[in-house]
């Protein structure tokens, strides 16, 4: 009997050892994205709003969008997102300017970002309200990166200017994807990109 409890224990120890090692591997690059609105020194531009990597690790495959009001909590929720634009990896450390998005503070709607780290697991930032959120897992709609149909959902960053005037594209809710009854719903719609719960075949215009 007590060799049965030593063998236990051992299997236990050893399995907690596995899951420490694993988690400690993802925080080592863990991306963790803020937005921040930065008032320019020049005294002509009001400013301009930017994306800071305060993580351990790149942030690939980032994509920002922008929503009325975001309740800054996990999921859709009702929300609507639109205007999706396909930014480059951000590193550590690293920061790039989101001048799309006008040159005011009081931008009116809520700010998301979409992003993934070295192993393709999603990691979701909301903002509003000057209040950032940060997520594990899929907390936006996935939108397709490539095209779909001939046309593409997602627009780059270096082709899009002053935006915030004119038609949104590619407004998407929780309704246009289908969600995995079994992934935990602290995940939102996915957990990594390209996993059994990708949820962007499902997505459509």
């Amino acid at each position: 009997m007590l060799t049965i409890l030593i063998s236990v224990f051992a299997v236990l120890v050893s399995l907690g050892s596995l899951i420490l090692g694993y988690t400690s591997s993802r925080r080592s690059h863990m991306p963790v994205l803020q937005f921040m609105w930065e008032r320019s020194q020049d005294t002509a531009t009001l400013g301009t709003w930017w994306l800071v990597n305060v993580g351990t690790g790149p942030a690939t495959n980032v994509v920002v969008a922008q929503t009325e009001r975001t309740g800054l909590t996990q999921g859709l929720n009702g929300e609507t997102w639109f205007n999706p634009v396909l930014v480059p990896s951000i590193p550590v450390g690293g920061r790039l300017d989101l001048p799309w998005l006008g040159a005011t503070r009081g931008l009116g709607r809520g700010l998301g970002a979409s992003y993934t780290d070295v192993q393709r697991y999603f990691y979701t930032t909301k903002c509003g309200d000057d209040v950032s959120m940060f997520f594990i897992g899929l907390h936006l709609p996935r939108w397709p990166l490539l095209r779909l149909g001939g046309e593409k959902a997602v627009k780059t960053w270096w082709g899009v200017e002053d935006e915030l005037a004119g038609p949104r594209w590619s407004p998407a809710t929780v309704a246009q994807h289908r969600r995995r009854w079994w992934l935990a719903r602290r995940f939102g719609l996915c957990r990594r990109l390209g996993g059994w719960a990708d949820p962007v075949l499902s997505y459509a215009p």
